[in-house]
């Protein structure tokens, strides 16, 4: 009797725990939805930035939120105690911001491509440029973020899987849109000239960054984060490719447009959860990687359908008041809150099953969860989460 008490303590305490963060997240959202907004006219400018929003904020949350369920494993097991210096972390900032420009490079790149073949005109360079300042930009503001985050929850008794990635991608949405349309505005006013220099500069400090470290730890995160973040990009860019060949029907009704950036944080939140959470246990011990362990972790599911079932509503309202207040055309309230839902809790029936069979997978190749699950998850979700948004909004329409 008294194991099954605790397990429905642990549970209620991972609830509410999950919960807190989520509905943090989701509040946030509302700010994301503005600078969306705000900033939608902007997009006609530029139209092939719609391409690169996805997989710029997914990246992030790649990069950052996997640093932060490291931190949470680290702290877990002892190998880092808060207030004592450890080169583990000096090596964890190093590939962060390794990986940062590394990826910002890549995307940019990927973007125009994708942008050439639906027909966005955009020139290489500066597309590349608005990607890189974007993405150093942020990255000082997600390092210092996910440092607070992970050591202040484990100080105040928090689990830090449970609050670490929702709040690092709710960061990395708020800071990569707006930081994405004042790159966009920095580049416009540069001459070619300046724009090459610039773009020469930071793919000789994407090498440089090569040779700063060598350490064990630095390189095992590179070795195994970047072919994974590799094919994250690809797979979030197809979100992108998505959304940019559905550019004018998505733009003539914004509400829909405003609520992507926050669906796709939510979902993938979710999902970053249940990884950091799997990495730790598979790491302690109190889970096996085997299929078998699906029973055990099936709470953790319903859990996720359950806090589905409160966020998803808000964001479909969030969107419908912000695109009410900014005079954008939308559906009514009842309509959004649908979409959010339907789309939302199919998405989490993915996420549930796509988490636990990652995480159970690279464990027992011997990959660190920590290291590629998070990425590969979340950027199937910013892939599936678009999918199930649009595919839902087209029913709609019908």
């Amino acid at each position: 009797m008294i194991p099954v008490i605790n397990v429905g303590v642990q549970s209620f305490k991972d609830l509410k725990e999950m919960l807190a963060s989520m509905l943090f997240c989701t509040f946030g959202d509302l700010l994301t939805g503005i600078t969306t907004g705000y900033f939608s006219s902007s997009l006609h400018a530029l139209p092939a930035l719609i391409i690169l929003i996805p997989p710029a904020i997914d990246m992030r949350g790649n990069i950052f939120a996997s640093l932060g369920s490291r931190f949470g494993t680290y702290l877990h097991t002892g190998e880092i105690i808060i207030g004592k210096k450890n080169e583990l972390l000096r090596e964890n900032v190093y590939s962060s911001f390794s990986l940062t420009i590394s990826m910002s490079l890549y995307l940019g790149i990927i973007s125009w491509i994708i942008a050439g073949y639906v027909g966005l005109e955009t020139d290489l360079i500066s597309l590349s440029l608005i990607s890189l300042l974007a993405g150093i930009f942020s990255a000082f503001i997600m390092l210092s973020f996910t440092f607070i985050i992970a050591f202040e929850s484990y100080k105040r008794g928090w689990d830090p899987d449970n609050v670490t990635s929702p709040l690092i991608t709710l960061v990395g949405d708020m800071v990569t849109l707006p930081l994405l349309f004042f790159s966009l505005y920095l580049v416009e006013d540069m001459s070619h000239d300046i724009k090459l220099i610039l773009f020469s500069f930071f793919i000789f400090l994407s090498i440089a960054f090569i040779f700063i470290s060598n350490g064990k730890n630095y390189r095992r995160i590179i070795v195994e984060s970047f072919p994974i973040l590799i094919a994250c990009g690809i797979l979030s860019s197809l979100s992108g490719f998505v959304l940019g060949s559905g550019f004018e029907r998505i733009i003539a009704t914004a509400g829909i447009l405003i609520m992507v950036p926050a669906f796709l944080e939510d979902g993938g939140a979710i999902g970053s959860i249940l990884a950091a959470k799997f990495s730790s246990q598979l790491h302690i011990g109190s889970m096996q990687p085997s299929f078998r362990s699906l029973k055990k972790v099936s709470k953790f599911f319903l859990i996720t359908h359950l806090i589905g079932l409160i966020v998803f509503p808000l964001i479909g309202i969030f969107a419908f008041i912000v695109s009410h207040f900014m005079l954008l055309p939308t559906y009514g309230i009842l309509h959004m809150i649908l979409i959010s839902l339907i789309a939302g809790e199919i998405l989490i029936g993915i996420v549930n099953l796509i988490s636990f069979y990652l995480s159970i997978t690279a464990y027992k190749i011997g990959l660190n969860p920590d290291n590629v699950v998070i990425p590969l998850l979340t950027s199937f979700m910013d892939f599936i989460g678009t999918a199930c948004l649009i595919g839902v909004f087209i029913l709609f329409n019908f």
